[in-house]
């Protein structure tokens, strides 16, 4: 079955990071003045809108421009091979150096501005008591900034390790798909080579013939040998020229009839599919004696499926003459091809027909473009 893809982490660019942290930090500013304000109305305390307004937006804006230097720490903090309860430490220890700065950084703020703005001076109380005060607010603050910052890098870390599987699953598939590839050609010309040298000695002239048939045969292979796929068209002709150079042996004894949709010629198959099928038809098909055995290739469509069948009138299946369904180098390769390439959207079924001999029928995805190889469960 097809492996679910993971899904891509959303990619911003720093820019726009950075953007929305600040439009983050610019509602967080909002939502807590429209909490200290409504209070302050609760209780009667009228005039306060101003101050308030900017004693929200200076915190809040101090803890932004302080967020890099606080990311970093938390960097060091997240991926640190310490100890937790010196990562605790550190943590405390890198909580209050924040809050020392923070709370620096909304005091010159609040006196610079507050006057600029008509304000008055800004009084912030005694310095040595707001310290350990705001201490509390910037620790939950800046843990909170931690623990999400640790949260998305295990995210991130995450995400990266089920690419990096969903890759390697991917190259295993490929890597396994070439070698069923790879193991039909050497078959396919074995046994051809087979053919030729029972003709041999026999007819020389005809076992010449045949060569040379075999040697546009496998110029034919080898122009498309790198991919899994080729247009039926290619893969018909490569068919056919199997098929003349068998009809050169069996002379008289072998009928061959094409039955292909023609809209079906610019479709995607896998390559050297009908040849296994073929060969199978000869090899375990053909009957002693002069008898004539017919091979009919069609090719029709159903749905979204593309049909292929390679029909014979030979000896039909059983122990001795035959395949099984589910035996031989061939039909195995094929099996497995149509797997990696389409999943449970393909197969191959071998039957004996009614009428006598065997029909062999690969169903597959109709695509006019190569199909992408499936994962591995």
């Amino acid at each position: 079955m097809q492996s679910a893809a993971p899904s891509s982490p959303l990619r911003l660019s720093p820019r726009r990071t950075w953007f929305l942290l600040f439009i983050l930090f610019t509602l967080i500013a909002f939502f807590t003045f429209g909490y200290v304000y409504l209070d302050d109305l609760t209780r009667q305390h009228s005039g306060t809108l101003s101050r308030r307004l900017l004693e929200q937006i200076t915190g809040a804006y101090s803890a932004f421009v302080l967020l890099p230097l606080i990311l970093r720490y938390a960097r060091s903090l997240v991926f640190s091979s310490r100890p937790w309860f010196a990562r605790v430490g550190f943590h405390l220890l890198g909580a209050t150096v924040y809050s020392a700065v923070h709370t620096t950084m909304m005091a010159v703020s609040r006196w610079t501005l507050a006057p600029l703005l008509g304000m008055g001076s800004y009084d912030y109380g005694i310095m040595r008591f707001r310290y350990p005060m705001e201490y509390s607010n910037d620790l939950v603050g800046f843990t909170i900034i931690v623990v999400l910052y640790y949260f998305y890098e295990r995210l991130k870390l995450a995400q990266a390790q089920q690419l990096a599987a969903a890759e390697l699953q991917t190259r295993l598939a490929q890597s396994q798909l070439e070698n069923l590839r790879l193991q039909v050609q050497p078959h396919f010309l074995f046994n051809t080579l087979n053919t030729i040298s029972a003709v041999m000695y026999e007819d020389v002239r005809a076992a010449d013939a045949m060569l040379s048939q075999l040697s546009d045969l496998l110029r034919l292979t080898l122009r498309s040998s790198s991919s899994h796929e080729l247009p039926l068209e290619q893969e018909l002709q490569i068919t056919r020229r199997y098929l003349e150079l068998m009809q050169r042996r069996f002379e008289s004894k072998l009928s061959v009839s094409y039955d292909i949709d023609s809209s079906l010629l610019p479709s995607f198959v896998p390559q050297l599919i009908l040849q296994p099928l073929v060969e199978n038809s000869l090899r375990h098909g053909m009957k002693s004696g002069d008898e004539t055995m017919q091979l009919a290739i069609s090719a029709h469509r159903d749905n979204g499926s593309m049909i292929l069948k390679v029909s014979d009138t030979g000896a039909g299946l059983s122990a001795s003459t035959h395949e099984a369904p589910t035996g031989g180098i061939g039909l195995a390769n094929i099996r497995d091809r149509l797997a990696h390439l389409y999943g449970a959207n393909a197969g191959l079924t071998l039957q004996n027909r009614d009428s006598g001999g065997v029909e062999a029928s690969v169903r597959l995805p109709f695509h006019i473009s190569p199909y992408p190889a499936l994962s591995p469960e």
